[in-house]
């Protein structure tokens, strides 16, 4: 019965892995409707077997079924913070393969590696670099094949958590304990702004005490080392947390789309085959019916063009028409490109009649293709860019000179700005 698409349009499930010391941590999400439900299965010792130990460790076989995510601890992996050129992620991704070894103590041969973007404007990127040895990648990826078990994302212990974090507010820290080690990992509003590497509770310590937070997670953690200031804003979270983390990113969107590797064997989601199925219908008969359309019409042409042979004068003159039709046409077509781009003037000087203030005196208006220069004084020059700058007609308000005081105590102003359409 799962092989029938309708039986799992309503049923997901995905797997999260997490590494908790030397134990592999499973568990099993599974969403019915808007219900969910999760199993969690512990190996031990997982880190310390071989391949062949771990062929038997699941006494009982498991079926993993939709999307599989591992999630490596943060202490295996290589984090930098760079600000890149404005670009898109993939350019980015492809730009540092040649040069990743300038940012980390590694070349691409030697490690698998994704970005994460943190913020973008206009003019640059910031971008987290996550890295990790292939050697250490490979080694956990052969003892999971032992298992059966592919997984069809890589990401690291800080993303999983945020899908746990997803109705939480403000500063959250979230710290977990690995083996030599402690991750200090800081979200602002559910995005990740710092991971880092604390080696002992000391050190742990000093970076909680150095940033405002508003909630403080611990993972793996006992709660002794925290002061007393701390005790009434953190929370004890369960060791499966990671694991489920991860899982749950199989069965939604999360704003995160990191994985340092991604199996090359895509699997197929019922709901979307029964989805495509469907859309592909669609498209089939909105395209059916204009062409069964096209072929009435042509037929109902061909009638017509008979008929208007069968008087050439009248055909003569309607042809002419037809060819003064086409040419108004493109006529008409380019007075309105024309104009669709042109601003009459009197509208631009009409508007900066009505959005200047009654305390501003313009002395001259200069308007050149889509761009105005307004010269003149007001009792305050500064307020005027950003009341021009809330017209709809008008954009990039800006002062082009220095403003200077009249004899009066009025200011001087000289306004420049581009018009809008």
């Amino acid at each position: 019965m799962n092989k029938i698409p309708f039986v799992n349009l309503f049923s997901q499930s995905s797997t999260g892995l997490s590494i908790n010391g030397n134990d592999l941590i499973i568990t099993i999400v599974s969403k019915k409707l808007v219900k969910y439900s999760h199993e969690t299965l512990k190996i031990e010792d997982f880190m310390l077997k071989d391949t062949l130990q771990l062929k038997h460790a699941l006494i009982q076989k498991k079926k993993f079924v939709g999307e599989t995510i591992l999630s490596l601890p943060r202490e295996l992996a290589i984090i930098r913070e760079t600000t890149c050129p404005y670009s898109n992620l993939k350019e980015l991704r492809e730009a540092l393969r040649y040069q990743l070894d300038s940012f980390i103590p590694f070349s691409n041969e030697d490690v698998y590696f994704d970005i994460h973007s943190l913020s973008q404007n206009r003019h640059d990127t910031k971008i987290l670099i996550v890295a990790i040895k292939k050697t250490e990648l490979d080694n956990i990826l052969s003892k999971l094949k032992a298992l059966e078990i592919v997984p069809s994302r890589v990401i690291i212990s800080p993303f999983a958590f945020l899908p746990i974090l997803e109705e939480r507010k403000g500063s959250v820290v979230v710290v977990s304990k690995n083996i030599n080690n402690y991750s200090y990992n800081v979200f602002e509003n559910n995005h990740l702004v710092l991971s880092s590497i604390a080696k002992n509770e000391v050190e742990l310590t000093n970076q909680i005490k150095s940033r405002h937070t508003d909630e403080i997670l611990l993972t793996h953690v006992t709660d002794g080392f925290l002061p007393d200031a701390y005790k009434t804003r953190y929370q004890l979270l369960d060791d499966n947390s990671e694991s489920y983390g991860a899982a749950l990113y199989g069965l939604a969107e999360y704003p995160c789309y990191l994985s340092l590797v991604k199996s090359h064997k895509k699997r197929l989601n019922p709901q979307v085959v029964l989805i495509c199925f469907l859309i592909g219908i669609l498209i089939f008969f909105s395209f059916l019916i204009p062409y069964i359309q096209k072929i009435n019409n042509l037929a109902i042409l061909k009638t017509v063009n008979t008929q208007v042979k069968s008087i050439k004068k009248d055909v003569v003159i309607v042809e002419k028409l037809q060819e003064r039709i086409v040419v108004l046409d493109e006529v008409v077509n380019k007075v309105n490109a024309i104009r669709g781009k042109y601003i009459p003037r009197i509208d631009v000087i009409l508007e900066l009649a009505k959005t200047l203030p009654n305390d501003a005196w313009a002395k001259g208006i200069t308007i050149m293709d889509n761009a105005f220069e307004i010269e003149g004084d007001a009792v305050s020059s500064t307020n005027l860019v950003p009341i021009l700058e809330n017209s709809p007609v008008l954009s990039g308000v800006g002062l082009t000179s220095p403003v200077t005081k009249t004899q009066s105590g009025r200011e001087k102003f000289r306004i420049k700005g581009n018009i809008e359409k």
